[in-house]
């Protein structure tokens, strides 16, 4: 602030009084038009965006009511609850040791989903679904015997039994599990 001499007439001391008022004024005046040419620039922004966002809005809306109606915020809705039971059932470390045999896990899946495995299970689903008609007897031993002639009875027996003895490899004799590495 310009100080006013105490030995200044008084109309010097009104003159740099007033002249400092008036250099206050034009800065408020500057802010004042640079605030309102911002304010400006966002309405401008906010009438050209209005559009662009309720076509948006109305968009996302359509396909979250269509999604809806094929039954996906049902699934979704089951799915947070499978979660949530995941969650209630296992701690971190269940999910480290997860972590840490995921890709094992992949790799089985990817496997299990080959069209002949597949073909395989649903094979072995149906013969487990039919069952021998009530009161027959079960085949007798020479019948079981006599089906061993046929080629794809001893490959199955064969394969039953490198499973049974893959199963067998993997428990040591005192029944723990194995660690990684060593079976």
């Amino acid at each position: 602030m310009n100080a006013v001499r105490p030995d200044a007439p008084p109309d010097d001391a009104l003159r740099a009084q007033l002249a400092h008022m008036a250099r206050q004024l034009d800065e408020i005046a500057a802010e004042t038009r640079r605030s309102r040419e911002r304010w400006e620039v966002l309405d401008e922004l906010v009438h050209d965006a209005t559009p662009v966002v309720r076509q948006a809005l109305g968009s996302a809306t359509d396909r979250l009511d269509a999604l809806s109606r094929r039954g996906y915020a049902g699934f979704i809705g089951g799915g947070i609850g499978v979660v949530d039971r995941i969650v209630g059932a296992f701690d971190r470390e269940d999910v480290e040791a997860l972590g840490d045999n995921v890709v094992l896990m992949l790799e089985t899946v990817r496997e299990m989903t080959q069209p002949e495995v597949l073909r395989l299970l649903r094979r072995t689903v149906d013969d487990l679904h039919d069952e021998p008609p009530p009161g027959s007897e079960p085949p007798s031993l020479l019948s079981l015997v006599n089906r061993l002639r046929r080629p794809e009875s001893r490959r199955g027996l064969d394969r039953l039994l490198r499973l049974l003895e893959s199963v067998g490899a993997a428990v040591p004799p005192n029944g723990t599990t194995p660690k990684e590495g060593s079976a």
